[in-house]
């Protein structure tokens, strides 16, 4: 069955804003515990952005307005063809918002919970994707922490990822990190972002938390150690394990459970190919240290696809073989189950329809 995203935007609600930052607002997109995200014009008028506006009652807590911040700052350092671009944000309004590119498409949980199991170049194309994405995460020097089948949306061109919500930036000794910390304090000036106060802020704090969704947390996390890159890679193995047996790959339980599960027993790797199993049982190793990092991921993904197109080496002429063209190259050979389109406006109510239908010429 084709990925569909929505047809249609939802209608808005009586109190949800006509405009936000100078777009104007033309539907819901979604909305959750945190606030509500719209979708609004963009300055080309072909395409929406998505507007993610925080709702009142967190917008009252400093606490919860510098963690939204803090993933603006950080989704803005990310420059990937599978992640939702950045536009720009005003964390520090009444109400703060975030502008994004909008990825029409479904998320990767509901088209397999509706349509079954994915396989053959739609799964390779979603390995690839996710792992690229990964990549240029952490060349970023960001941990994203919640890579799960909902924050992954399959888009016409390929699988991105969303929600930096709980990420965090990695910690790296660099003696220029000051010089660096001067120049993205000018380049958030730029963006309209507030800059951190400190890089201690951003750079130094302990991530020893176990934030995320039970099931969808490394073993490590639950072992009360440093979340790093590692913990994403582990996320990747539990996604395209999940995409390839339809069923979380250490299945549902209560919270202490799904913790036990993670950490002891072996998670269902049902119905991968076997290139995707060796490289999908080695990103969940239970040791961090024996997982592959992101840039040998991406490798060993592509590679996976075959003569038909793998990874080219530096003997070709290219530095290391895992440049854009080599991601769109599989999309195109293989990202084909995609019927996506921008979704129409939403449709206005019978009495405000008839009266519009009345009042044209």
């Amino acid at each position: 069955m084709r990925a569909r995203g929505a047809r249609r935007l939802s209608r808005l609600e009586p109190e949800d804003p006509e405009e936000v930052g100078g777009h104007a607002v033309r539907g819901r997109i979604g909305s959750g515990g945190m606030g509500v995200v719209y979708a609004a014009d963009s300055p080309g008028g072909q395409e929406y952005l998505a507007v993610k506006v925080v709702h009142a009652e967190h917008a009252a807590d400093p606490r919860f307005r510098e963690r939204f911040a803090h993933e603006a700052r950080l989704l803005s350092k990310v420059n990937s063809a599978s992640v939702a671009r950045f536009v720009h944000a005003d964390v520090e309004s009444e109400q703060p918002w975030m502008v994004t590119e909008y990825v029409p498409g479904p998320p990767l949980r509901r088209h397999v919970e509706r349509f079954g199991r994915m396989r053959g170049g739609m799964l390779l194309g979603l390995a690839v994707g996710t792992a690229e994405a990964l990549r240029d995460v952490h060349a970023a020097g960001v941990v994203h922490r919640d890579l799960k089948p909902g924050n992954v949306v399959l888009s016409a061109a390929g699988p991105k990822i969303l929600d930096f919500g709980i990420a965090h930036a990695v910690e790296e000794p660099d003696p220029t990190k000051w010089l660096r910390l001067r120049r993205m304090r000018r380049a958030y000036r730029e963006r309209g972002l507030p800059s951190p106060e400190s890089l201690a802020d951003e750079r130094t704090a302990d991530h020893r938390d176990r934030r995320g969704t039970p099931g969808w947390i490394s073993p490590e996390q639950y072992r009360d150690e440093p979340t790093t890159e590692a913990s994403d890679v582990f996320l990747w193995g539990a996604l395209v394990a999940f995409a390839a047996a339809a069923h979380d790959p250490f299945g549902r339980a209560p919270v202490r459970e799904m913790a036990r599960r993670v950490v002891h027993e072996e998670p269902d790797l049902e119905y991968l190919p076997p290139g995707l199993e060796r490289l999908v049982r080695a990103a969940m190793a239970k040791d961090p240290a024996a997982r592959p990092d992101s840039v040998e991921l991406l490798r060993a993904a592509l590679a996976s696809e075959g003569p038909q197109g793998g990874v080219r080496t530096p003997q070709d002429g290219i530095a290391d073989g895992l440049g854009p063209a080599a991601v769109r190259g599989v999309m195109e050979r293989h990202w084909t189950r995609a019927d996506v389109r921008v979704p129409r406006p939403p449709r206005l109510p019978r009495r405000r329809a008839r009266a519009a239908g009345q009042s044209s010429p």
